[in-house]
């Protein structure tokens, strides 16, 4: 039980560093999404993609958000 406590402990340090860096390259993502937008204006096939990759970045950061909420949450939580 014990091994398994300090397993987790060590984990999560990783698993936050590999959401602050999935964090930013979603947020690369949404950025060039944004100059592609403004590029593109009044290109039809832009105006019909660049939504969909922003909504589903947006839903990919948002995931992050929640794991990390998670992960935060279970610092101070008793391993079972």
């Amino acid at each position: 039980m014990e091994s398994e406590e300090a397993e987790l402990v060590a984990l999560r340090p990783v698993l936050a560093k590999g959401m602050h860096d999935l964090a930013n390259a979603l947020g690369a993502v949404l950025n060039y999404s944004t100059f592609l937008k403004e590029d593109l204006a009044g290109n039809p096939v832009a105006e019909d993609y660049l939504p969909h990759l922003e909504n589903a970045a947006n839903r990919a950061l948002a995931l992050v958000d929640s794991l990390n909420d998670a992960l935060l949450k279970g610092a101070d939580a008793p391993v079972p």
